[in-house]
């Protein structure tokens, strides 16, 4: 740009003395350098840019090649593994067609000495299996022997709940006015009555309505024959005080003979099997309230009933088992 700047202001200076010819001459020069000089700017440019793409295919390169030396170095490592292992195959082998080749030439009393040991081995697992054949029926029978039992009980529950209900119906003029109550405890059914219910003070004579009242639970057991009765006779703690000689001389006595009392009316008069019930005297000694009040000994003072299902086959039951 300069040197045809220049050129120009020359041939400004000189146009007096330069004739026009020669002037065209000299910007047509001018032209071709400049057209030659952006020619080889621009394949300066080009040879640029082609260096910068070398320089990032060189790069480019070293990092592949860094890699395939990497690579190669964990081949290496690799393929030392792999001989190792097969030296230490190879080495397995060996032992083993060593030992191979050593059972082979076991001698035959070594052989025989194996074969009865085996022989003595498979015996002894028939006897255990014979001895576990025998455990897993004994088990069994066990097994159903139990569920027997479980039936047999669930039966009985069953019984003393209907037996409860029974009892509820029978007596229920007299529980609604309190004069006795009927509940379960420990796998048994309890009647308890009131002596005001049964019995003048210090009397072992039963009144009418307590006859009346054990007229009612004769019906239900009359047709309950599997029931076992137990007739206890409770007092409270007071002293017993008789004027008179007789039979009756303490609270024990007392409780005896009100149990005799009522076991001979559930017996004579209503047919109840003898062989069912038992009689007996409790005393003082099994209270359900407290002594120290007059409700609590009102409340001792009573006849139990205790009525529980015939337990012969739960018995021969458990006695099998065992």
């Amino acid at each position: 740009m300069f040197v045809a700047t220049a050129m120009v202001m020359l041939l400004s200076l000189s146009s007096c003395l330069v004739s026009k010819k020669k002037f065209d001459e000299q910007v047509a020069l001018a032209d071709k350098m400049k057209t030659e000089r952006d020619d080889c700017n621009d394949k300066l440019k080009q040879a640029n840019t082609t260096i910068e793409d070398l320089n990032r295919q060189i790069a480019n390169l070293g990092s592949e090649i860094q890699k395939l030396k990497d690579s190669n170095a964990s081949l290496d490592e690799k393929l030392k593994k792999c001989n190792k292992l097969q030296d230490e195959t190879n080495a397995l082998c060996e032992k083993v067609k060593q030992q191979l080749e050593q059972m082979t030439s076991a001698s035959a009393s070594e052989k025989d000495k194996l074969l009865k040991q085996l022989a003595e081995k498979e015996k002894e697992l028939m006897n255990k299996e014979a001895e576990l054949n025998k455990l897993s029926a004994e088990l069994s029978a066990r097994d159903a022997k139990v569920r027997e039992l479980e039936s047999l009980i669930a039966k009985k529950d069953s019984a003393l709940q209907s037996l409860k209900k029974k009892m509820l119906d029978a007596l229920k003029g007299f529980s609604d006015a309190g004069e006795l109550t009927v509940y379960e405890k420990d796998g048994k059914i309890y009647v308890a009555l009131s002596d005001k219910l049964l019995f003048a003070t210090g009397s072992y004579a039963v009144e009418p309505r307590g006859k009346e009242a054990l007229k009612k639970i004769a019906e239900v057991l009359n047709k309950q024959t599997d029931i076992m009765i137990m007739v206890e006779g409770h007092t409270d703690n007071k002293p017993y005080v008789s004027a008179t000689t007789g039979p009756v001389n303490s609270n024990w006595d007392l409780s005896v003979m009100r149990a005799s009392s009522v076991t001979k009316i559930l017996v004579g008069e209503n047919k109840v099997d003898a062989k069912r019930v038992t009689p007996a005297g409790r005393g003082e000694f099994f209270p359900v309230e407290s002594n120290d009040t007059p409700e609590g000994r009102s409340k001792n003072r009573r006849i139990d009933i205790v009525l529980e299902p015939d337990m012969k086959s739960i018995m021969n039951i458990l006695n099998a088992t065992n």
